[in-house]
């Protein structure tokens, strides 16, 4: 379902517009604004999917500035632009156009600008994210869990799965009943598409959660095979799929990274880290990770420098940095005891901007 927000000052036109949406079985209008502040408060904090301006917006702020704002505080949300055959427009994503509808479009120009796909037509895949560190302790649980929730609050549809067989965390981080069932309580192979919304857990914002065993010796019950193709289900019907991938380079471990779209690699300024991480990237570049998929550095505690910097561990790894994540002991603690994400509980703090910022930095390559 597309959460569309429409910017239109003609009243005959936002009415026209607002009945074709009502028609959209797969679009739900969150609202309609004349005013482009007003429009701007709105997206800031309901994060709609789709957002349709028109073009001839009367006033100060015309529909080209207004979609470069929006892109600017809300990379993830699609921005089409409603025009006229005598006026027309290409689209140009990287200027804040996505699409274009030109009245007076039917419902399936309609669709096409909201990439609504066809009926029948196959979903296309989400993406998927895998936060992996060789060295425990590098944050990347919390990492993942504060991911996901502030892709979710975008507006894009996610699932959160705790890839950790054995002593896995995500049960703990947040406030999951005892009873929740896990990754084992899923048939194996193609059974398990039809029994994976039983088994999932809805967490902060929305987000589909699924956790992984909740006693270590179930570990065993579960298939390297079975744990990659719950990732590639997860990723059929959700925009993200973010995974908390265990440590050790395990048979479980491989099948989460061979299915990874993109690897966040967690590491920190601090010497074992580091060596450890320049471990595991030789042997991801052993086994055909480098050049074939995305693998990016998220250095943690970041402000704990230590004589390190991010230029020399940029060199060391031959990997770039896309997000750096500021220590915030007090704010990140709390979160945890209180098992509610960080960027719910504090979203105003640095370490909560900074993965707003790991989060623009991951939308905007995707629609690169």
């Amino acid at each position: 379902m597309k959460r569309v927000l429409l910017i239109e000052d003609l009243p005959q036109v936002a009415q026209h517009l607002q009945q074709m949406l009502a028609r959209e079985k797969e679009a739900e209008l969150v609202g309609a604004e004349k005013d482009p502040d007003s429009a701007m408060t709105r997206i800031t904090t309901e994060k709609p999917d789709v957002v349709m301006i028109d073009a001839l917006l009367q006033g100060k702020v015309t529909g080209f500035d207004l979609a470069k704002r929006i892109r600017s505080v809300s990379p993830g949300t699609r921005i089409i632009i409603v025009t006229v055959p005598q006026r027309p427009v290409d689209p140009k994503p990287d200027q804040g156009v996505d699409a274009v509808f030109v009245l007076p479009g039917g419902a399936i120009e309609l669709a096409n600008a909201l990439a609504i796909p066809p009926k029948g037509a196959i979903r296309p895949k989400g993406k998927m994210i895998v936060c992996y560190s060789p060295k425990g302790g590098s944050g990347k649980t919390t990492i993942a869990v504060n991911l996901a929730t502030i892709l979710r609050r975008r507006g894009s549809s996610v699932a959160l799965m705790d890839g950790v067989m054995q002593f896995g965390s995500l049960r703990y981080v947040l406030q999951v009943p005892p009873s929740t069932r896990s990754i084992v309580d899923l048939p194996t192979g193609q059974g398990m598409k039809t029994s994976l919304s039983e088994v999932l857990w809805e967490g902060p914002s929305g987000i589909a959660v699924l956790l992984g065993p909740s006693r270590p010796e179930e570990a065993d019950l579960m298939a390297a095979p079975d744990v990659a193709n719950a990732m590639t289900m997860l990723a059929q019907d959700h925009d993200y799929v973010v995974v908390d991938a265990p440590s050790r380079l395990t048979d479980d471990t491989l099948a989460v990274l061979d299915a990874a779209d993109v690897i966040l690699l967690i590491v920190t300024y601090m010497q074992a880290s580091v060596a450890n991480t320049k471990a595991a990237v030789d042997t991801f570049e052993a086994l055909g990770y480098k050049g074939t998929k995305p693998i990016l550095l998220v250095v943690n505690q970041s402000d704990s420098m230590a004589g390190m910097s991010k230029g020399g561990i940029e060199h060391t790894l031959n990997l770039p940095v896309v997000a750096e994540i500021p220590t915030d002991w007090k704010t990140v603690a709390e979160s945890l005891n209180k098992q509610q994400p960080f960027v719910l509980s504090s979203p105003n703090s640095a370490v909560s901007k900074a993965m707003d910022s790991l989060a623009n930095s991951l939308v905007t390559q995707q629609r690169r």
